[in-house]
């Protein structure tokens, strides 16, 4: 049977569907047209009856504008807070563990390598020592170690897994040096060196492919720690449901707020015969923040995913005599794209352009106010009776 037969067949079970929603939609459609018309008469203080009093409608704008304009700002400075966090946390934390983490599983590498060739492979092996090539890049190694541990880039578990990888390396580089000791006997010198090399890469466990198991050599539980870290990265450089769901309510609420305002200002002017510039003037904080704010998480986002891209190429490196200038190189770019975002120029700005436009919804708030003093609120008369 064709796609285009079976496409047919479920087109035909849905039109019973279809033929049922009709009337629902024939209903809905015009109840929509005229949703608008009355919402404007509700901002501009019409109802069917009549206009509603001045000092009635003062008075409840002078309430709803800045509770709107308070929401939207909450909103956002949310949506905001939550993509910079996650700027910080990827600047800070986890590009730098990554770049330390791919130092170590390299100098690791290339340390053996170097074991290997002195040691084992050499024609004058057993005969020269390890030398300062080895014992810079076992260093650099655990240097690198000790600062993923300290970049507070790990859960708890991942903290435990980092320091049994540190003392694997520490078990590495004494198994070395055993070996090195022994270079005078060529089969103490190559045990040494092969259970070096297993312990680092494990190529002789005898366990079965196909059986799931717990990393077990230094490299492969690096390399895991790597790939739980590059999957963070991809979430923190996504869009978070958190910030979509605030910025869509802020979006509709500040809309909300230009609605409520241009009714208002319609009402000044035509009950009042006035232009408020006042009240102009007191939204135009409440009106750019959320734009600025949209502005600034945009900026940080693309900078974040343009790190992600970046330092996720480092899973891939492999040992090669010029992997630690690429690392370097890559540690370097990564930090300039995230320069070139001005994260902490974004929420400097947030932090001054937030609390001004609270004072600008307060502001609102009080031009109504003012405005509303002279109409005093009508007060049902009490009805006296003689007991």
């Amino acid at each position: 049977m064709t796609s285009r037969k079976l496409f047919r067949q479920r087109l035909d079970r849905l039109r019973p569907a279809l033929a049922r929603l009709r009337p629902a939609a024939t209903r809905v459609l015009p109840a929509l047209r005229g949703l608008f018309p009355a919402l404007w008469l509700r901002a501009v203080g019409r109802t069917p009856e009549g206009s509603r009093p001045t000092a009635a409608f003062l008075r409840r704008r002078m309430l709803v504008l800045p509770a709107l304009a308070v929401v939207a700002l909450a909103l956002s400075a949310a949506a905001y807070g939550d993509v910079h966090g996650r700027t910080e946390r990827l600047r800070d934390h986890c590009a730098p563990a990554l770049v330390d983490l791919a130092h170590a599983r390299v100098s690791l590498e290339l340390a053996q390598a170097q074991a290997g060739l002195r040691l084992k492979t050499a024609e004058q092996a057993g005969s020269v020592e390890l030398g300062e090539t080895y014992r810079s890049l076992l260093t650099e190694a655990s240097q690198s170690l000790n600062r993923v541990a300290q970049s507070r880039a790990l859960h708890k578990a991942q903290q435990q897994e980092l320091r049994v990888v540190s003392g694997l390396v520490v078990a590495y580089g004494d198994k070395i040096a055993w070996a090195d000791r022994n270079r005078l006997s060529r089969v103490l010198r190559e045990a040494g060196v092969d259970y070096a090399d297993d312990m680092l890469r494990g190529k002789h466990l005898t366990v079965a492919q196909a059986t799931p198991q717990e990393p077990i050599s230094i490299l492969d539980r690096i390399a895991e720690l790597e790939h739980q870290l590059h999957e963070e990265n991809r979430d923190l450089a996504a869009w978070s449901p958190l910030t979509l769901a605030a910025a869509a309510a802020a979006a509709l609420s500040a809309a909300l707020f230009v609605f409520v305002l241009v009714g208002t200002s319609v009402f000044l002017r035509d009950r009042l015969r006035l232009i408020s510039v006042q009240l102009a003037v007191a939204a135009v904080p409440v009106l750019l923040t959320p734009v600025l704010l949209a502005v600034g998480g945009a900026e940080e986002h693309s900078a974040q995913e343009r790190v992600r891209t970046t330092v996720g190429a480092l899973e891939q490196l492999g040992a090669e005599r010029t992997a630690p200038r690429k690392i370097e190189s890559t540690a370097r770019e990564a930090a300039a794209v995230m320069r070139e975002a001005h994260p902490d120029g974004w929420s400097l700005t947030a932090g001054i352009v937030v609390p001004a436009a609270g004072v600008g919804a307060l502001a609102c708030g009080v031009t109504l106010f003012l405005y509303g003093r002279p109409y005093p609120a009508v007060r049902p008369r009490r009805k006296y009776t003689d007991v």
